[in-house]
C-alpha cells in the first residue's frame, strides 16, 4: 500500500540550510587563500605590472623612441602610497638597453628628477620587482623582444 504523503521541508529551514552551507564554503575559501603561501600571485607589483603593461601597449607593442613613459601610465594603475619605478628594456648587440623609464612618487605623479640626476637607475634593493615580456618597437617597422620591469617600495 503506497502513501500519498511526500517528504517536505519548511521553506525557511531550507533557506537557512543553504545559506549556512554557502557561508561555510566562503569562509573556507578565505581561510585557504590567507594561510597557504603562494595561493595567489596578485601582489602589489604583479598587479601594477599587468596594469602598466595595458597602459603602455598599443596593439600589443610598446612604442619605442624618445617618449615620456610617465605620461602614458594612468595613476589608477599605480599602487597608492607607494613609490614605483617602471623600465622598458631590450637587448641590442648583446647588451641591455633602456628604451624608456619612469619614476612615480607616493602621490602617483611622475618625477624625472631622480632618473635624470642618476640617483635612480633601476628599482632600489628594497623594492619588490615584477617583470613581463613585451614587444618593443625600436624603430618604425622593427619590433624586438623586451622586458617591462616594475619595482614597488614604501616611500
Amino acid at each position: 500500500m503506497s502513501s500519498r504523503r511526500r517528504g517536505q521541508t519548511e521553506p525557511l529551514a531550507a533557506l537557512v540550510a543553504v545559506s549556512a552551507l554557502l557561508v561555510g564554503v566562503g569562509l573556507y575559501g578565505l581561510y585557504i587563500t590567507e594561510t597557504l603561501p603562494g595561493a595567489t600571485d596578485r601582489t602589489t607589483e604583479t598587479t601594477a605590472v599587468t596594469r602598466i603593461k595595458d597602459d603602455i601597449e598599443t596593439d600589443g607593442v610598446v612604442p619605442g623612441g624618445d617618449r615620456a613613459l610617465g605620461d602614458e601610465i594612468e595613476t589608477a594603475s599605480l599602487p597608492h602610497g607607494r613609490n614605483v619605478y617602471v623600465q622598458v628594456t631590450t637587448v641590442e648587440d648583446g647588451r641591455e638597453t633602456v628604451v624608456a623609464d619612469a619614476f612615480f612618487g607616493t602621490d602617483g605623479q611622475p618625477d624625472r628628477n631622480p632618473i635624470e640626476s642618476g640617483e635612480l637607475e633601476g628599482p632600489p634593493d628594497e623594492a619588490s620587482v615584477a617583470e613581463r615580456p613585451v614587444a618593443v618597437e625600436t624603430r618604425p617597422g622593427a619590433v624586438r623582444g623586451g622586458t617591462l620591469t616594475v619595482g614597488v617600495w614604501d616611500g
